[in-house]
Protein backbone atom coordinates (compact mmCIF):
# COMPACT_ATOMS: atom_id res chain seq x y z
CA UNK A 1 0.00 0.00 0.00
CA UNK A 2 1.17 3.10 -1.05
CA UNK A 3 1.72 5.86 1.47
CA UNK A 4 0.90 9.75 0.25
CA UNK A 5 2.63 12.69 1.06
CA UNK A 6 -0.03 15.41 2.64
CA UNK A 7 -0.41 19.03 1.83
CA UNK A 8 0.40 19.45 5.59
CA UNK A 9 3.68 17.24 4.93
CA UNK A 10 5.38 19.40 2.28
CA UNK A 11 4.34 22.63 3.74
CA UNK A 12 6.54 21.29 7.08
CA UNK A 13 9.68 20.29 4.19
CA UNK A 14 9.36 23.69 2.95
CA UNK A 15 9.38 25.03 5.98
CA UNK A 16 12.47 23.14 6.98
CA UNK A 17 14.07 23.86 3.79
CA UNK A 18 13.94 27.51 3.90
CA UNK A 19 15.38 27.87 7.98
CA UNK A 20 18.19 26.07 7.40
CA UNK A 21 19.17 26.93 3.92
CA UNK A 22 17.23 30.31 3.32
CA UNK A 23 16.07 32.20 6.50
CA UNK A 24 15.80 35.32 4.85
CA UNK A 25 13.59 33.61 2.06
CA UNK A 26 9.91 34.26 1.91
CA UNK A 27 7.61 31.58 3.77
CA UNK A 28 4.19 30.88 2.69
CA UNK A 29 1.79 28.93 0.16
CA UNK A 30 1.69 31.16 -3.17
CA UNK A 31 -1.23 28.99 -4.85
CA UNK A 32 -2.93 26.94 -2.39
CA UNK A 33 -4.67 25.00 -5.05
CA UNK A 34 -1.56 24.13 -7.12
CA UNK A 35 -0.07 22.86 -3.89
CA UNK A 36 -2.95 20.36 -3.46
CA UNK A 37 -2.93 19.40 -7.31
CA UNK A 38 0.58 18.42 -6.79
CA UNK A 39 0.39 16.49 -3.71
CA UNK A 40 -2.87 14.60 -5.13
CA UNK A 41 -1.56 14.01 -8.79
CA UNK A 42 0.22 10.51 -7.91
CA UNK A 43 -3.20 9.16 -6.68
CA UNK A 44 -4.99 10.09 -9.85
CA UNK A 45 -6.85 7.26 -11.58
CA UNK A 46 -8.93 6.74 -14.51
CA UNK A 47 -11.79 4.00 -15.33
CA UNK A 48 -11.13 2.28 -12.40
CA UNK A 49 -7.28 1.95 -12.37
CA UNK A 50 -4.39 4.10 -11.10
CA UNK A 51 -3.13 6.61 -13.27
CA UNK A 52 0.70 6.29 -12.26
CA UNK A 53 0.41 2.87 -11.49
CA UNK A 54 4.27 1.82 -10.09
CA UNK A 55 5.70 3.72 -7.26
CA UNK A 56 8.38 5.43 -9.17
CA UNK A 57 5.45 7.03 -11.74
CA UNK A 58 3.91 7.87 -8.17
CA UNK A 59 7.35 9.57 -7.45
CA UNK A 60 7.67 11.44 -10.46
CA UNK A 61 4.34 12.35 -10.46
CA UNK A 62 4.43 14.31 -7.04
CA UNK A 63 8.48 15.64 -7.84
CA UNK A 64 7.17 16.98 -11.21
CA UNK A 65 4.16 18.71 -9.69
CA UNK A 66 5.61 19.83 -7.05
CA UNK A 67 8.95 21.53 -9.13
CA UNK A 68 6.53 22.94 -11.94
CA UNK A 69 3.54 24.27 -10.08
CA UNK A 70 5.36 26.87 -8.20
CA UNK A 71 2.78 26.52 -5.13
CA UNK A 72 4.80 27.98 -2.71
CA UNK A 73 6.77 32.07 -2.32
CA UNK A 74 9.84 30.22 -3.16
CA UNK A 75 12.18 27.04 -2.68
CA UNK A 76 9.90 24.99 -4.87
CA UNK A 77 13.12 23.18 -6.39
CA UNK A 78 14.16 21.94 -3.35
CA UNK A 79 11.01 21.18 -1.75
CA UNK A 80 9.64 19.36 -4.67
CA UNK A 81 13.47 16.96 -4.11
CA UNK A 82 12.93 16.68 -0.74
CA UNK A 83 9.17 15.46 -1.12
CA UNK A 84 10.16 13.03 -3.43
CA UNK A 85 13.23 11.62 -1.40
CA UNK A 86 10.47 11.44 1.64
CA UNK A 87 8.28 9.95 -0.53
CA UNK A 88 10.44 7.07 -1.64
CA UNK A 89 11.68 6.83 2.17
CA UNK A 90 8.22 6.29 3.34
CA UNK A 91 7.68 3.77 0.97
CA UNK A 92 10.75 1.73 0.98
CA UNK A 93 12.86 2.92 -0.97
CA UNK A 94 16.18 5.23 -0.95
CA UNK A 95 17.46 7.93 -3.31
CA UNK A 96 21.14 7.82 -3.76
CA UNK A 97 22.36 10.98 -5.64
CA UNK A 98 24.61 13.58 -4.66
CA UNK A 99 23.64 17.30 -3.98
CA UNK A 100 24.28 18.22 -7.12
CA UNK A 101 22.96 15.85 -9.18
CA UNK A 102 19.53 16.27 -7.19
CA UNK A 103 19.95 20.35 -8.13
CA UNK A 104 21.20 19.53 -11.54
CA UNK A 105 18.43 17.39 -12.64
CA UNK A 106 15.60 19.40 -10.52
CA UNK A 107 16.71 22.38 -12.21
CA UNK A 108 17.09 21.22 -15.67
CA UNK A 109 13.67 19.51 -15.68
CA UNK A 110 11.65 22.47 -13.89
CA UNK A 111 13.20 24.89 -16.71
CA UNK A 112 13.39 22.90 -19.60
CA UNK A 113 9.89 23.20 -20.68
CA UNK A 114 9.92 23.40 -24.33
CA UNK A 115 10.51 20.19 -25.26
CA UNK A 116 9.97 19.19 -21.65
CA UNK A 117 12.00 15.79 -20.35
CA UNK A 118 9.72 13.45 -20.94
CA UNK A 119 7.79 12.27 -17.97
CA UNK A 120 8.90 8.55 -18.87
CA UNK A 121 12.91 9.98 -18.48
CA UNK A 122 12.42 11.07 -14.99
CA UNK A 123 10.67 8.10 -13.90
CA UNK A 124 14.10 6.48 -15.15
CA UNK A 125 16.30 8.92 -13.35
CA UNK A 126 14.12 8.18 -9.83
CA UNK A 127 14.28 4.48 -10.68
CA UNK A 128 18.30 3.93 -12.08
CA UNK A 129 19.36 6.16 -8.37
CA UNK A 130 17.06 4.36 -6.02
CA UNK A 131 17.35 1.34 -3.94
CA UNK A 132 15.61 -0.46 -1.74
CA UNK A 133 15.88 0.55 2.05
CA UNK A 134 16.80 -2.29 4.10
Amino acid sequence: MTIYLTEHGVFFLITHQINVYSPLEQRGIKFPHLLNSGVNRPKQSAFGEDAYPAIFHKAAALYESLAKNHAFNSANKRTAFASLYMFLRQNGYKLIVTPQEAEDFTVLMEEKKNPSIPFEDIVGWIEDNSILSS
